[in-house]
């Protein structure tokens, strides 16, 4: 594919300017051009401006801005052959392989269209050739479909936070517990309905943070398996004795890293005789505290719990949920609303 201008033939300095008054997408298009092109621009470009790089949606790439939430702006689409689109097309390479790619122009907009006989592999190959064009790893992955198939293929792909859903019900148990045994990111989110079962097996995960939306599947066992700082879980109901027995796990200095607590759930017949059994309560003078978790606000009033070691952590149970929130909290986090996204889709309180 040739340049529609001679930028190639400026000096250096100028090139330079010019690369970085380009969106994202025209980087990527000026970098396909040719192979000069890809190298003179890793070579030339902001290296201070590091992309959010976003796979979601069945399935496109894109630059996420998470100052504001918001897709700054969609670099290119991944598709089927079935869906191929009629239009101009030029064969660039990416890494090793020529691909066929579309360019749309629409209302003084385009579009780069891909498609794949295996989409799965396209993603794969045009993530790999963005996130080496701009030395990044993957911000943010949106799994929607083929799970187990994805899960193999970005093995060893650096992810900060990754999302599962299974609207289409195609993940068993079986396959439940292999996503986890894969599962590797700093932020993983799931939302799957399994309510024929409960996870038996323990992976043993280590996530910053873990928010699981129809948690009807997630045992004691596994949470306490976990190694994370952050866990919430909605749509799961915990008896009194489950919540004291995840309690005195934590006391007796079980899950070290763990500094937040949520059960979205309605516990049966909420007793606190029962869920607090065997653990001495403070109850301090003030009557409100802001926790600040990895992904979102929590207020605790005046209820406290010892671990055995002299951490404090507040409690609380109100409207059919469950806060625990170790203090001190977490008001340094740097990805809050990246995980707010996730949250949102299920109208966490």
């Amino acid at each position: 594919m040739e340049s529609s201008f001679q930028l190639l033939r400026l000096p250096q300095l100028a090139i330079a300017e010019v690369l970085n008054l380009l969106s994202m997408k025209e980087q990527v298009l000026f970098s396909l051009s040719s192979s000069k092109a890809e190298t003179l621009f890793k070579f030339l470009r902001n290296k201070q401006l590091k992309p959010n790089l976003v796979i979601a949606l069945y399935y496109w790439i894109g630059n996420y801005v998470h100052q504001n939430q918001t897709l700054s702006e969609i670099l290119i689409h991944v598709g089927s052959e079935l869906e191929r689109f009629c239009g101009r097309v030029e064969k660039v390479k990416m890494g090793n392989q020529l691909v066929d790619l579309w360019i749309e122009d629409k209302n003084e907009e385009f579009y780069l269209k891909t498609y794949w006989q295996d989409f799965e592999i396209g993603i794969l190959v045009i993530s790999d050739y963005i996130c080496n064009l701009f030395e990044v790893g993957i911000f943010l992955f949106e799994l929607r479909t083929e799970h187990l198939k994805m899960m193999d293929m970005l093995e060893g792909t650096t992810i900060e936070t990754l999302h599962i859903y299974d609207y289409c019900r195609e993940i068993d148990e079986n396959g439940l517990n292999y996503i986890l045994s894969k599962a590797k990111a700093k932020y993983l989110f799931i939302c799957i309905s399994l309510e024929s079962f409960q996870l038996n097996a323990h992976h043993k995960n280590h996530f910053d943070s873990l928010i699981v939306d129809k948690a009807s599947w997630v045992t004691i066992d596994f949470l306490m398996s976990l190694d994370c700082i952050e866990i919430r879980i909605r749509e799961r109901r915990f008896s009194n004795e489950e919540l004291n027995r995840f309690l005195m796990h934590w006391i007796n200095g079980g899950s070290p890293r763990l500094k937040c607590f949520v059960a979205d759930a309605d516990i049966w017949f909420f007793k606190e005789e029962l869920a607090l059994k065997g653990i001495n309560v403070q109850k301090t003078k003030e009557h409100t505290r802001i926790y600040k978790s990895p992904s979102k606000d929590l207020e605790f009033e005046n209820q406290e719990i010892r671990r055995n070691d002299g951490i404090i952590a507040s409690i609380k149970y109100s409207n059919g949920v469950f806060s625990f929130g170790v203090w001190p909290d977490c008001d340094d986090t740097l990805h809050r609303s990246i995980i707010i996204v996730g949250m949102g889709k299920s109208n966490w309180k």
